[in-house]
């Protein structure tokens, strides 16, 4: 009898889902089509974790199954210094009142919103990917500064206002190839600074711009956002604290939270309290209004994708990297600790021998490969309807400490590879003579295994100091902190904690929302922190951006733009390990005295296809 040829099974096994588009994902899990693409736009496209979590959080939204679609704008927006100094012009003229610029960003608007079907939302992203020319670089932004009794603004000189309407018209004539209408915005090209305030504000807002002193900015980006259409005309209130209700229609309101608020609520309010929508859950009801801050529109809004500008100026080390972006997207090859990208390929090659001095020295390291990354939605998997988990592939936990098992939706457990991976790290530092004083790890439990790991490795019994402040940028956790284990769990788990350590930055006191530049300042002031209150060399264990957000400004170097802190997505792998050295100038960064780890992927195998 003639045998059959071996045959692939074609039906994917319930964890494999590296071949699978987010759309894919979602459909897989039951989530009806219209409801998938609109989680996805609503969530930038950032992976099918991030909109399955926005589509069971908006399961009670009333407007979930709408076809109303979301409206879009693209705005040129400054970085570096001068949007530093924007944002700091910002917050002072907040203190005399709200005026109706501090409804959005600092920002030049290239096109007026328009309106994208959900389906067409990750294509309208694509589309700015191929629309900068690399050859025709901007040199500057020459700004003239405006200043009437009802308006501040700084406007475009008409040289380089021509060059950003270039941008915006190939922009309209890409988005009309697929089918979707836009126009390019009117008016003269400015950023306003000021308007619609009070008279009696009018000298103290006219001193501020005129000390604002513009100068011809060379950083510059196209950023892509959306918003929900059904809420253009409503003012943002974030939470400021947390409200559980008492009575069937009040709102729960959750710190990280973003409240829409009709134009007159706040005034026509008699008892302080308002009814508003939820932006976490899109359910509506009462609340307390002074348990809400208003805050900009463009908070609430989604990015979907942002280019940089090119420079003329521009180095070499830049010229590699690429110009486009979208947010980081959740799968499970990439991780959402986005890095800033410290390290370049043109860097030495780390070597084995110890360090020549004995200066002090701190060693900051990524954590290892993590169980949500490299398996997708393992929980339904690996849990028993009674709770008791099971060891579905080797690369899983052997075990996991005992806990809420929802908590792991947020805070992951390391691979059996990522323990490893630790050890291994541990064992070069032993070999290479290295010698570590005191160990602090951010709270998120993978980073408290991969430093159990390391110090095992090392054969330290130094107990780890858990930090809250270590923690990575709070912008990629708009659904409120994880929640993590306590020392009790911990230390019943089997790590060598301290329990006697107070936190530097407890975990109440970590801002509900941060910018780039706030998350560099906190990294900075706890890396100075940590140092002036120890001795001896230093092993931290925390996320990616966290090599580069704990050595900058302790190494001179400044305050990078949110563009550049998050566009180098896969630059800092699993177990990446810097050195910062203390010398006569001060600290300087140095390539670990170990060689680094590489590892390549490992598809899952289905053993039928030699059937």
């Amino acid at each position: 009898m003639a045998t059959l040829p071996p045959r692939k099974n074609p039906t994917p096994t319930k964890i494999s889902k590296e071949h699978l588009t987010p759309l894919q994902t979602l459909l897989q899990l039951g989530f009806p089509k219209h409801r998938a693409e609109k989680a996805l736009a609503a969530t930038g496209h950032r992976g099918a974790q991030l909109a399955s979590d926005w589509l069971l959080a908006h399961v009670r939204d009333p407007s979930l199954d709408s076809e109303e679609p979301r409206e879009y704008i693209l705005y040129a927006c400054p970085t570096g210094i001068f949007a530093e100094k924007l944002a700091k012009f910002w917050e002072e003229s907040r203190e005399l009142e709200w005026n109706k610029a501090h409804n959005y960003m600092p920002h030049i608007t290239l096109l007026s919103f328009f309106k994208v079907p959900d389906e067409s939302a990750e294509q309208v992203a694509n589309a700015l990917e191929t629309l900068i020319d690399q050859n025709k670089c901007i040199d500057r932004v020459n700004l003239e500064t405006y200043i009437s009794p009802n308006f501040m603004g700084l406007f475009v000189a008409d040289k380089h206002a021509e060059i950003l309407e270039s941008i915006a018209n190939r922009y309209v004539n890409k988005l009309a190839s697929l089918g979707i209408t836009a126009e390019v915005h009117t008016q003269s090209l400015h950023i306003s600074l000021a308007y619609q305030f009070s008279s009696e504000f009018f000298q103290s807002l006219r001193s501020m711009v005129e000390k604002l002193n513009p100068i011809s900015s060379t950083s510059w980006e196209l950023r892509l956002y959306s918003r929900d259409a059904r809420f253009r005309d409503t003012h943002v209130h974030k939470v400021t604290h947390a409200h559980i209700p008492r009575e069937y229609d009040e709102l729960e309101l959750r710190p990280g939270d973003y409240i829409y608020l009709p134009a007159n609520a706040c005034d026509g309010s008699i008892d302080g309290w308002v009814e508003g929508v939820s932006w976490l859950t899109g359910t509506s009801g009462y609340l307390p209004l002074n348990h809400t801050q208003r805050t900009a529109e463009t908070d609430s809004w989604t990015l979907h994708a942002t280019v940089q500008i090119p420079e003329t100026n521009t180095d070499a080390s830049e010229s590699e990297i690429p110009r486009c972006r979208k947010p980081p997207v959740l799968s499970s090859s990439e991780s959402v600790d986005t890095p800033d990208g410290i390290v370049t390929d043109d860097e030495p090659i780390e070597g084995s021998l110890p360090p020549l001095t004995s200066s002090r020295e701190i060693y900051i390291c990524r954590h290892g490969e993590r169980v949500d990354f490299t398996f997708g939605a393992w929980i339904p998997y690996c849990f028993e309807p009674n709770g008791s988990y099971i060891r579905r592939d080797l690369n899983m936990p052997r075990e996991l400490p005992t806990r809420n098992i929802q908590d792991f939706q947020n805070d992951s457990p390391l691979t059996t590879l990522g323990g490893i991976q630790a050890n291994l790290v541990g064992e070069a530092m032993k070999s290479s003579n290295v010698k570590i004083d005191v160990a602090f790890a951010s709270p998120s439990l993978r980073c408290i295994q991969t430093l159990s790991q390391i110090l095992k490795g090392l054969e330290s019994t130094i107990e780890i100091k858990v930090e809250p402040g270590l923690i990575e940028w709070l912008a990629w956790y708009p659904n409120g902190l994880p929640t993590w284990m306590s020392y009790e769990e911990l230390m019943k788990a089997g790590f060598n904690i301290d329990k006697n350590y107070i936190p530097i930055v407890k975990t109440k006191e970590l801002p509900a929302r941060e910018n780039a530049a706030q998350y560099y300042e906190r990294s900075h002031k706890l890396m100075e922190q940590i140092i002036d209150s120890t001795v001896g060399n230093i092993l931290i264990v925390a996320h990616a951006a966290s090599l580069a957000a704990c050595t900058r400004q302790l190494t001179g170097g400044r305050v990078p733009s949110a563009a550049e802190v998050t566009r180098l997505v896969q630059r800092v792998p699993y177990l990446a390990c810097l050195t910062a050295r203390k010398e006569i100038d001060g600290w300087q960064l140095h390539p670990p005295p170990f060689p680094p780890i590489t590892h390549t992927s490992n598809n899952r195998f289905d053993w039928k296809i030699l059937m």
